[in-house]
């Protein structure tokens, strides 16, 4: 009984180390990094979803979200923010729905009146209370520094 409970265990062990590194997933470096790639980094709560451009093989959605916490930018709580996330099709509109964590780059359009928001690729996460910290500290960092 003692093998089959320390094979068991053998076995386990790896599986439990990986479920703890994928918690503490991304690093504060790499949280940093894209916080300062972006003109925005928000916890925001997708409202609407549609794709509004498509060309072989890549879908473009118009998402529309509340602001829950604004880490970087003009936003703030309960304000709503409009951008775009490109996709592979074919894309599913559940993966554009609840809470979000986005960082999203801001250029102006042609007029230079206003300002189009679209995401950093690859950046968008799910709002874990340990990336939630992890971007509170980066934007108390921020604050501190001298301008």
């Amino acid at each position: 009984m003692k093998m089959i409970a320390t094979i068991s265990l053998l076995v386990l062990l790896p599986l439990l180390a990986t479920a703890q590194t994928d918690d503490n997933w991304p690093s504060l470096k790499y949280l940093k990094s894209d916080y300062n790639s972006v003109r925005v980094v928000a916890h925001v709560r997708i409202r609407e979803a549609e794709i509004v451009n498509r060309i072989p093989g890549y879908d473009n959605w118009k998402i529309s979200a509340e602001v829950l916490e604004a880490f970087k930018g003009k936003f703030r709580k309960g304000e709503v923010i409009q951008y775009f996330h490109g996709a592979e099709a074919p894309s599913k509109k559940e993966f554009f729905t609840g809470d979000k964590i986005v960082f999203l780059l801001g250029e102006y359009d042609r007029d230079q009146k206003s300002m189009r928001y679209s995401v950093l690729e690859n950046s968008t996460l799910a709002p874990a209370p340990d990336r939630i910290k992890k971007l509170r500290l980066i934007r108390s960092a921020a604050q501190k520094r001298p301008r």
